[in-house]
């Protein structure tokens, strides 16, 4: 199986690392479309490829015949429409990075294109590929449960996570890239969809920034970390960068995340991280930053089915972990992902303590690798027309979250 790899960055690396270390004798990367020269010719050397299969223009590539027969798309959120357009009607079957589009007219058309060119397209929602989560779903399936009434679900993002992806990050700004129902949240509507197995038909949502803003700063902050005289913030770059890269043996040190985005190159030193924050984006004070998504949301589902749904995101946790509880008519099951431990309480019945054995370790639980897994032995969760109920999902919540809370049908 050929592979070509649009957007070298942390999720394109990450796959094709995947792919050449676990299924060299199944896919094989061909091709790299990357902007940032550095990363490309890093790409180049580690999959040993030719000058004439390295691109930093994607129209370049496109003018080639086709040279895979996936396309893996791992870009910004705001470039995924138009690039997958091209690369469906290239010929190309397309990996795509979530959130699939904030605009559901975009995901239908994405969808629409598909079917017309006779092409896969595969939404990169990949915790449904993981030991823990499939667990969930069996259990759900097989009734044990009784009727189901309802799924409870709450993400905390980690605040640390949050300050570097959705304030100094990428996804701070929804204009640019997605709200945060989107861009974080959009696995978790993917898997209460996934259980419920019912269209969603209202939802009500409410959500602020309230915190990682200008008028939360405390006093005698400067502009970057690297200015700063406090020493108690938790939001220091240096403790997050830095402090925690000095743990990291420096054999290791090139694979570190979230150091890797911090970088030009994507392969973290020391020397590098330390002068990437002095100026940089990532060195920013937290309440100096231009973000505007939420910090924290709730959101209410109802399913055609009749089964509730609720979510929680908050940036206000000092781990980053998610948590899952579903409720039945003869029983609940309870769990936190990162555990790998799932709680079944029958109703009369003692508790038991169901521990699941996770063979795919690394990102996401196993996920990235499960969906690797899923492409290269066609094994896919995971398609386009699948993907968009989660989107559909998210589009609502956001209407209901900027229309002060009021009820929103998907």
């Amino acid at each position: 199986m050929k592979i070509a790899i649009l957007g070298y960055g942390g999720r394109g690396k990450n796959y094709a690392q995947i792919l050449q270390r676990k299924y060299k004798k199944q896919a094989q990367i061909v091709a790299v479309i990357e902007t940032n020269e550095q990363k490309l010719n890093i790409a180049k050397k580690s999959h040993n490829l030719p000058d004439e299969t390295c691109f930093s223009s994607y129209d370049d590539f496109l003018k080639k015949d086709v040279l895979a027969d996936w396309l893996f798309v791992c870009t910004q959120d705001s470039d995924h429409f138009a690039q997958t357009v091209a690369g469906i009607k290239k010929g190309y079957n397309i990996l795509l990075e979530k959130p699939i589009s904030k605009d559901i007219g975009e995901c239908e058309t994405i969808a629409a294109y598909a079917k017309k060119f006779n092409r896969k397209v595969a939404v990169c929602h990949v915790l449904r590929y993981t030991a823990f989560y499939s667990k969930v779903k069996d259990i759900v399936d097989s009734k044990i449960l009784g009727k189901l009434i309802s799924v409870e679900m709450v993400e905390n993002v980690g605040y640390w996570h949050q300050a570097h992806s959705f304030v100094r990050g990428d996804w701070g700004k929804s204009l640019e890239s997605s709200p945060m129902i989107f861009a974080k949240c959009c696995h978790d509507l993917d898997l209460m969809a996934y259980f419920v197995q019912s269209p969603c038909s209202n939802v009500v949502s409410i959500g602020k920034l309230n915190h990682f803003k200008h008028s939360e700063a405390p006093d005698s902050h400067a502009q970057f970390c690297s200015e700063c005289k406090l020493t108690d913030c938790p939001y220091d770059a240096k403790k997050i960068y830095i402090d925690t890269l000095k743990k990291i043996p420096a054999a290791k040190r090139k694979y570190a995340w979230p150091q890797s985005r911090v970088v030009p190159d994507g392969e973290p030193t020391m020397e590098k991280v330390e002068n990437a924050l002095k100026k940089g984006q990532f060195g920013k004070c937290v309440y100096e930053c231009d973000n505007d998504v939420v910090d924290y949301q709730s959101s209410l589902f109802e399913f055609e089915n009749g089964v509730q749904g609720s979510l929680i995101m908050t940036a206000f946790s000092n781990e980053i972990y998610r948590t899952i509880t579903l409720r039945g008519t003869l029983g609940t099951l309870e769990g936190k992902f990162e555990d790998n431990i799932l709680y079944l309480k029958l109703f009369g019945k003692k508790t038991k303590k169901i521990s699941v054995h996770n063979a795919m370790k690394g990102g996401h639980g196993g996920g990235d690798i499960g969906l690797m897994d899923g492409i290269v032995n066609n094994n896919l969760l995971t398609d386009i027309d699948l993907s968009i109920q989660s989107h559909k999902m998210a589009y609502a919540c956001e209407a209901s979250r900027l229309d002060n809370g009021a009820p929103h049908k998907v």
